[in-house]
């Protein structure tokens, strides 16, 4: 495909701002090929991939400067193919730029089969290289880890954990599980002891001691799995406004507490704890009421699944818990590894890719109950993604939004709340007390009557649920349209401003 549209589109938005971004790397290049050419071409290759455009002045404002073409171009084929490991197919083009000829190479993402792309003189451990904002800086050990480990099946979850032993396991949910197996597995699983079954299921490692456990039998069976990984666990943290920082009274948290336990434990743990801190509604459903939590339950809770089952359990990793961090218009969950796998954030969300980091505690997972229930923790089978996309789309909220870096992977829900939105500044402390989108429109109407449009940027909804909104808010008397309904011009005001 031709670079030139996509170079002139970049060079004009790095003009506009002023800079190049983490996905540009605009350079002058009139002396020739930068050095730092193949460390650049690392970090696009470790990443998302970028562009590298030779023959800008970005302290001109990005102009073009006088170049050798050809040569830059040539220096940029032997950078990808010579000088970098594995070599990097880039798609390398001269193009113009006010009418003056420069160079610009597109750098894919490289396979996570051969991850990372180092340079070949600096050698793995020091020459690989991710993009941070505008540069390039050197990969972590950990991080370089997680992508070597990437290439294939990790066993972390399937090695014995020193110390342990059957003895460290709840005998009631090992009971359960073994009869499951039994019961669902197939002959061989119905004619085994519990020994075996416990075997095959990985719960006890293979060729060790009969009495040992795996990490993965541990953390989902264990009676206390943190006095063998005091870090293996979830840490819940609610803050008073947007951006973390404290109230004007000093007030820091609204909750901050350590979750441990096994991971059924940990899942449940987490949403009571979330259901403290999450504001709620009732709404009349037939002759009866329903509560309607901020953020949906079921989300909430396969998305504290996700993080525990996917996170990385190498040792390196073993001292970073998932986290889970509460703002008046957001919940982030956190957890160490990135994304594992081949699978993008968007197949991940729309079900068409599926990558397991941890194979035995997954299949373990689908096969042990929610404290109290009779629903099991998991179904691994790549569809719980598009359950929160469906939870939270019934529910009138924004969709979930990933943002994956090497090293951690976050998901974002967000509850339609923000604050830059308003026309008149509401004190943070009054976030805490909004249960309700209905709420955020008549606080906005509060300033004006307001357009749909205008609420729709409000809330963060699109228009026929706002239109829905307002309809409730009508029919209960307290909002009313400005001229008719089918005017383009309408607008909505509080019946007693």
């Amino acid at each position: 495909m031709p670079l030139q549209d996509d170079v002139s589109t970049l060079v004009a938005q790095a003009r506009l701002a002023g800079t190049d971004t983490v996905g540009v790397e605009i350079k002058k290049a009139a002396g020739g090929a930068p050095k730092s050419l193949p460390e650049t071409i690392s970090a696009f290759a470790n990443g998302g991939g970028g562009l590298i455009v030779l023959g800008l002045d970005e302290a001109d404002g990005f102009k073009p400067v006088a170049v050798n073409a050809r040569a830059l171009a040539e220096s940029l084929v032997s950078a990808c193919s010579d000088r970098v490991e594995p070599a990097v197919r880039a798609n390398i083009e001269i193009v113009q730029i006010d009418g003056m000829p420069i160079v610009a190479a597109s750098i894919p993402p490289s396979d996570p089969a051969v991850r990372p792309c180092y340079v070949k003189t600096q050698g793995m451990e020091n020459g690989s290289y991710i993009r941070a904002h505008d540069g390039d800086r050197h990969l972590t050990s950990y991080e370089i880890h997680l992508l070597v480990s990437g290439r294939g099946q990790p066993q972390d979850d399937a090695q014995p954990v020193v110390g342990a032993s059957l003895a460290d396991l709840d005998k009631t949910e090992v009971a359960r599980l073994v009869e499951r197996f039994r019961r669902t597995r197939g002959p061989a699983f119905a004619q085994a002891d519990s020994m075996e079954i416990l075997r095959w299921a990985g719960v006890c490692p293979r060729g060790e001691e009969p009495n040992r456990v795996t990490l993965a039998g541990l953390m989902t069976l264990g009676k206390y799995p943190q006095e063998f990984f005091p870090q293996l666990n979830i840490t819940f943290v609610s803050y008073p406004t947007v951006d973390g920082a404290p109230m004007s009274d000093g007030t820091r948290f609204l909750d901050n507490i350590s979750i441990d336990g096994p991971i059924p434990q940990m899942v449940a743990g987490l949403v009571d704890a979330l259901t403290r801190s999450m504001t709620r509604r009732s709404v009349m459903v037939g002759i009866g009421r329903e509560d309607v939590w901020e953020y949906p339950l079921e989300a909430i809770r396969e998305l504290a699944v996700n993080a525990l089952m996917h996170r990385d359990y190498h040792p390196l990793a073993w001292g970073s818990q998932v986290r889970v961090e509460m703002y008046p218009d957001r919940l982030m969950f956190y957890n160490p590894g990135g994304l594992y796998g081949a699978a993008s954030p968007s197949d991940l969300l729309e079900g068409r890719a599926s990558s397991s980091r941890n194979a035995v505690l997954c299949r373990l997972l689908e096969d042990v109950q929610m404290p109290g229930t009779n629903h099991m923790v998991c179904e691994n089978r790549g569809t719980g993604l598009r359950m929160v996309s469906r939870e939270l789309a019934a529910a009138d909220l924004p969709g979930l939004t990933f943002r994956p870096s090497v090293a951690v992977f976050a998901a974002e829900l967000r509850n339609g709340l923000d604050r830059r939105q308003f026309s008149h500044p509401i004190p943070p402390q009054a976030f805490s007390i909004i249960d309700d989108i209905d709420t955020l429109i008549i606080q906005a109407l509060m300033a004006g009557p307001k357009s749909n449009a205008d609420l729709q940027q409000v809330t963060g909804l699109g228009r026929t649920a706002v239109s829905k909104r307002l309809k409730g808010l009508e029919e209960q008397g307290r909002v009313i349209p400005t001229e008719s309904r089918k005017s383009p011009n309408v607008k909505w005001q509080l019946v007693n401003p």
